[in-house]
Formats: C-alpha cells, sequence, structure tokens
C-alpha cells in the first residue's frame, strides 16, 4: 500500500513539473533580464553632454532692460492719457491706456508695442564721449481698439512703473542666445589680444554689482560683438586705493597713471545677451569681486 502511494505521488509531481518547465524560456546564449531591471533601464534618463549650450540670460534681462539710441529719439506715438487717469499716475499689467495715435499712424487691433521711456546720457569712462541715451523697455501691450486719431492700448506687461508719455515702438522678439561656457580666466593669464573696452552702465544706477546684474559695455557689432560671446572682467589696482573719478552720473574706475604697470585683477565674466552698433547688454555670469562702472572688459 505504502509503495503504491509513493509511485502516484511520485507520477503526480512528474505531472505537474512538466508544464512549469514547458512555460519557462531557455536561456541559451543569452542574459535573462528581469521585468524591474528591464523597468530600471527605460526610466534612466538619456546622458546630456557638460558641453551643450545653454541660454545665456533670461527673458527679463532683455524684455525688461532696453537700449542704446541717438540722444533725441523721437516716438510717433505716445501715451497721453488712461482709464484710469484720476486714480493713478503710473500704470502697469492690465490697465488700459489712450495713446496719441490711430489708424493714421498705422495702428492695427492685436498688434503689441514696446512702451519706452528715455532716460540718461551714456558716457564712455575713459574718453568722456556721449555712447547715446538709454530708452528702457517699461513694459509692452497690445493694441485694444483704434479710431481714426487715437487708439486704446492694454499692457500686456508692465516691467516697471509705466508713466503718462512714454513711447510706443513696434515690439520685435528677442532670443536669448545659447553658448558653451569655458573656464574662467585666473590670476597671472596674461592678455590675449583681443578686443578691449569698458562697463559703461550698471541697471538702475547701482554702483557695484555681482552675479546676475546686467550691465552694458562699450563694445558691439562694430567691434565684431555677438550675442553668445563672453567677456572678461578686470581692472588694474595700484597704491591703497585705486583711482576713482566722475564720469557723467557716475564715479568710475580709473586705470593707473601713466608709467604704472601692474597686473590684471580679474573680477568675473559678462555674456553678451544684445549687441547694437557700438554698445551691447551682457548678464554678470560670475563674479569674485564686485564689479563696477569703469572696469574693462576683454572678448575671451
Amino acid at each position: 500500500m505504502r509503495l503504491r502511494t509513493w509511485c502516484l505521488l511520485t507520477a503526480t509531481g512528474i505531472a505537474l513539473a512538466g508544464p512549469a518547465a514547458a512555460q519557462a524560456p531557455p536561456t541559451i546564449g543569452k542574459a535573462s533580464v528581469t521585468k524591474r531591471e528591464t523597468q530600471s533601464i527605460e526610466s534612466s534618463p538619456p546622458a546630456i553632454s557638460q558641453a551643450a549650450p545653454t541660454p545665456v540670460g533670461y527673458e527679463s534681462d532683455v524684455y525688461c532692460f532696453g537700449y542704446v539710441g541717438d540722444l533725441n529719439e523721437a516716438f510717433p506715438v505716445v501715451v497721453h492719457g488712461a482709464e484710469n487717469l484720476a486714480n493713478q499716475t503710473d500704470y502697469i499689467t492690465g490697465d488700459l491706456l489712450y495713446v496719441d495715435g490711430g489708424y493714421d499712424k498705422g495702428l492695427r487691433i492685436g498688434d503689441v508695442y514696446w512702451l519706452i521711456t528715455p532716460e540718461q546720457e551714456i558716457f564712455n569712462p575713459v574718453t568722456h564721449k556721449s555712447i547715446g541715451r538709454l530708452y528702457q523697455y517699461r513694459g509692452r501691450a497690445t493694441v485694444h481698439s483704434v479710431e481714426g486719431h487715437t487708439a486704446i492700448i492694454r499692457v500686456l506687461n508692465a516691467c516697471t512703473d509705466i508713466p503718462i508719455g512714454a513711447g510706443l515702438k513696434k515690439f520685435e522678439p528677442i532670443p536669448v542666445p545659447l553658448a558653451r561656457k569655458t573656464p574662467p580666466l585666473q590670476a597671472g593669464d596674461p592678455p590675449n589680444g583681443k578686443v578691449i573696452g569698458n562697463i559703461v552702465f550698471t541697471r538702475d544706477g547701482v554702483v557695484a554689482v555681482g552675479q546676475d546684474a546686467t550691465v552694458i559695455v562699450d563694445l558691439g557689432v562694430a567691434s565684431g560683438i555677438q550675442p553668445g560671446d563672453f567677456l572678461t572682467v578686470f581692472r588694474y589696482t595700484v597704491g591703497t586705493d585705486y583711482g576713482i573719478g566722475p564720469v557723467g552720473t557716475y564715479w568710475v574706475n580709473l586705470p593707473p597713471p601713466p608709467g604704472v604697470v601692474v597686473p590684471r585683477t580679474y573680477l568675473g565674466e559678462v555674456a553678451i545677451l544684445v549687441t547694437g552698433d557700438r554698445w551691447a547688454i551682457g548678464r554678470v555670469t560670475d563674479s569674485s569681486q564686485l564689479i563696477e562702472v569703469g572696469d574693462e572688459v576683454e572678448v575671451k
């Protein structure tokens, strides 16, 4: 009896093991990968090259700064009223403004315009010559309705307060440049012989700036400067206090007197965002010391 029971159990075990063995795929010359391992491999992000170009700034660096223009640039259409004129003196996003031009000045519903105000004159800190006037982007507005000689515009985006008298200029998108960053220069690295200029303006008149600040330099398209270029910032310092003198509305750093030679003091780097003929707007991407108007820049 025991022998017969043992034989039945053995036969049953063989019958159960047979289908299980048939369901398992053979692994001949190929490594098996579990479901968990497969999911882990598929979910891993692709490797990104460290040398890939990246944006050197943000939209606010270009859309809420401005440009250098002629001293007396004229705007054919200006803001001369507002819906809430009795309650406001300056205006922000969403406000309705009235302008002194309509169909006669080419305005059409849906068109987008910069809102601009003329600001201070900018001087070269070395030659003391005028570079031009800063025209500040106050924001952007779209044409809401148009009549023959007047129109209503709605503020789409206000970078800062928008006053009565702001001028209109047709909006054109400004792309933020992409560039590959290289290691900054170090103390003792010699000049590379490329074009040299100066920082001539700091945003909002801040005396000394650091990383992420925006500045204007006196190099532009005429000097071969393009968006995405990098400039090394430096100054020459000698004695117990380096020279400082008034230029325009700034007290700026001055070079050592003739005959005095000292090594460069490296301060940081600036990435170029926008270029004009003889000027460019840049963003400070690195700063080991505070950077000021009058400091020199050299194309990397």
